[in-house]
C-alpha cells in the first residue's frame, strides 16, 4: 500500500465518519470539517481497523491527526516502522 492509497482511505473514512465528500483539500481537519473530539475518537477507531494497526498513546496527538497529511505520514511509520 503506497502514500496514495493510504491517502484515499483515509479520506473515505473520514467522509463516512463526517457525511462529507472525500473530495476535500488538506486543511485543518477541527476547524474546516468539525472533526470534534468525539469523532476523532471514532475516526481513529476506524483506521485502527481498516489498517489493522494500534496506536499507541503517544500516537494520539492533536498534531497528528492535524490534516489528511498528518494522518497519512502517521499511518506510514505504523505500516512501515523503520528498522
Amino acid at each position: 500500500m503506497d502514500r496514495q492509497e493510504i491517502d484515499k482511505q483515509v479520506r473515505a473514512n473520514l467522509a463516512a465518519q463526517l457525511r462529507i465528500s472525500a473530495d476535500f483539500p488538506d486543511t485543518d481537519l477541527l476547524a474546516d470539517h468539525g472533526l470534534d473530539s468525539l469523532a476523532s475518537v471514532q475516526f481513529t477507531i476506524d483506521l485502527e481497523d481498516t489498517f489493522g494497526i494500534v496506536f499507541e498513546d503517544e500516537d494520539i496527538a492533536f498534531e497528528r491527526f492535524a490534516t489528511i497529511k498528518s494522518v497519512v505520514d502517521l499511518l506510514l511509520e505504523k505500516l512501515f516502522p523503520s528498522s
